[in-house]
């Protein structure tokens, strides 16, 4: 943040900067009961079933007046894959027909949409088949963007392809917490090296699609999450080599192999592939906490380190602006624009979500004051979700949803998101309200 001389000063943003809430489809849709997700909760993996959710199916129209009237200018959201092709090589007209509905609700109220084509879920069909462990995963994913761009391409000036794809691997394949629930190193790296051609893929289709049939130019990425990573002791070679291959691999390797053209180690041997050469028109970076490494036989014991004296939200993640603004430094060398797709907290406390919108944002400008291209930042979540494992019980959104009704309720944090983007700037005054001391 900007404090001049213990004053706060206004954080200005440029012209057209976007301003926005996410939200995907598995988490408040309701009754996605046709993907791997759905067969994962029934197996009992879950705190809570997703069941209705938030019923975002039906009350669409409610959640983007609200994000209208909180002056908001773009909306991520995504299409659940399992809906559009319900059996393998069947496409679903009435589904097709929704997700249109949703985008021109959108366009309506002057939401600019950024859509998401794979946000965790696979079709049960594709996952009994294999899913992302099969090589045929690459071309069966671009079937389906191309369908997608063909029917509703016209409407969708950003693509994100494939939301968190190390989240994915990771989860799925290495510590096995989200489905398919192996842990099994070999395989994480063969899902994580196709998911990268799938991107890669369905870049290329995008663009094609588009072109053929004379629709705008769209703007195509991959959305990344990354964390900091620090040894928890620094003189330790043991950390430092943990925290080092965690960023290596974790956050940097998706992202090399698209700036190189060729599949990086440990995932490849640098073999080049013509369609991942220059895959991206932008970064989507998500960012939620940073990462004390220590060295240990077990993955997933070598970053729940938390340091003594840390603010923590109910994810138990440390909260760490900081970090935000290392991150989006680091990405300048691949000279793309970039775009904050996800930056949120899950509170019971909304004073503490203000403040952390807040501190985050203030080094978002931070970053951009440095040279970084940073093009929007959209918060996690417009409304309180299903929160995957740990099904309702974490809440992240500036609009409280009350699950026994499905009501809708602005927090302070949405008033205040609101002037934010309705203004195009951080007051001082709002910084001195939230951040000063009392």
């Amino acid at each position: 943040m900007v404090v001049f001389m213990g004053e706060f000063r206004d954080l200005v943003f440029p012209s057209g900067f976007l301003w926005g809430c996410a939200v995907a489809a598995h988490q408040v849709e309701g009754n996605n009961t046709n993907n791997n997700w759905w067969k994962w909760e029934q197996e009992g993996h879950t705190l809570d079933p997703s069941g209705i959710a938030c019923d975002h199916y039906n009350r669409y129209e409610e959640d983007l007046d609200i994000a209208k009237k909180l002056s908001l200018n773009t909306f991520r959201t995504s299409i659940e894959w399992s809906r559009i092709e319900p059996k393998e090589g069947v496409w679903s007209d009435k589904e097709i027909k929704h997700y249109r509905r949703v985008l021109e609700a959108m366009k309506e109220r002057g939401l600019t949409p950024m859509i998401t084509l794979h946000h965790f879920t696979d079709p049960l069909w594709f996952a009994e088949k294999g899913g992302w462990e099969k090589p045929e995963s690459i071309d069966i994913f671009a079937r389906f963007v191309r369908k997608v761009v063909e029917e509703l391409g016209d409407l969708i000036p950003f693509y994100n392809t494939i939301n968190e794809p190390m989240v994915y691997v990771v989860l799925g394949y290495a510590f096995g917490v989200f489905p398919p629930g192996e842990r099994d190193i070999i395989k994480a790296l063969t899902v994580a090296k196709h998911l990268l051609l799938a991107h890669a893929k369905a870049y290329r289709v995008i663009h094609e699609v588009c072109k053929e049939k004379g629709y705008p130019k769209p703007k195509v990425g991959v959305v990344h999450n990354m964390m900091v990573f620090e040894p928890l002791d620094p003189n330790d070679e043991r950390h430092v080599n943990e925290a080092n291959t965690s960023d290596a691999i974790y956050n940097r390797w998706f992202l090399e192999s698209i700036h190189a053209g060729a599949v990086q180690p440990p995932a490849g041997q640098g073999e080049e592939f013509e369609e991942l050469k220059g895959a991206w028109d932008f970064i989507g970076l998500n960012y939620y906490t940073r990462n004390i490494c220590i060295s240990s036989p077990d993955p997933t014991r070598r970053f729940n380190v938390v340091p003594m004296d840390a603010e923590l939200t109910d994810m138990h993640y440390e909260v760490y602006p900081e970090g935000l603004y290392k991150l989006l430094v680091s990405l300048k060398k691949y000279g793309k624009p970039v775009y904050i797709t996800e930056n949120g907290i899950a509170t019971s406390n909304d004073r503490q979500r203000c403040r952390f919108i807040l501190r985050h944002i203030a080094e978002a400008h931070r970053a951009m004051r440095e040279g970084v291209d940073l093009k929007g930042y959209i918060y996690w979540s417009l409304i309180d979700n299903f929160e995957w494992n740990e099904g309702f019980s974490k809440r992240f959104g500036i609009v409280e949803v009350d699950y026994k009704t499905l009501k809708r309720t602005p927090r302070e944090s949405a008033y205040m998101y609101a002037e934010i983007a309705g203004k195009n700037k951080v007051t001082s005054d709002l910084m001195q309200k939230y951040l000063g001391r009392k």
